[in-house]
């Protein structure tokens, strides 16, 4: 995660009332907690999951 978007993430985490990716935030944690709960989810993955998902909602791309 670059920079940028962890600043905005603490944001979003710190504020969430204030920032533009409360819903990006939202939905990038449904998705890793609906992954977290699956019989094959891998525990080091987790974090990338969810670093890769709010990246997606906030940018519209994901990851290169």
């Amino acid at each position: 995660m670059d920079d940028k978007m962890a600043q905005e993430l603490i944001k979003v985490v710190q504020h969430p009332e204030d920032s533009p990716y409360s819903e990006a935030f939202e939905r990038a944690f449904e998705l890793t907690r609906t992954y977290a709960g699956s019989a094959g989810a891998q525990a080091s993955a987790i974090p990338v999951v969810f670093e890769k998902m709010f990246e997606l909602f906030t940018t519209g791309k994901g990851q290169s």
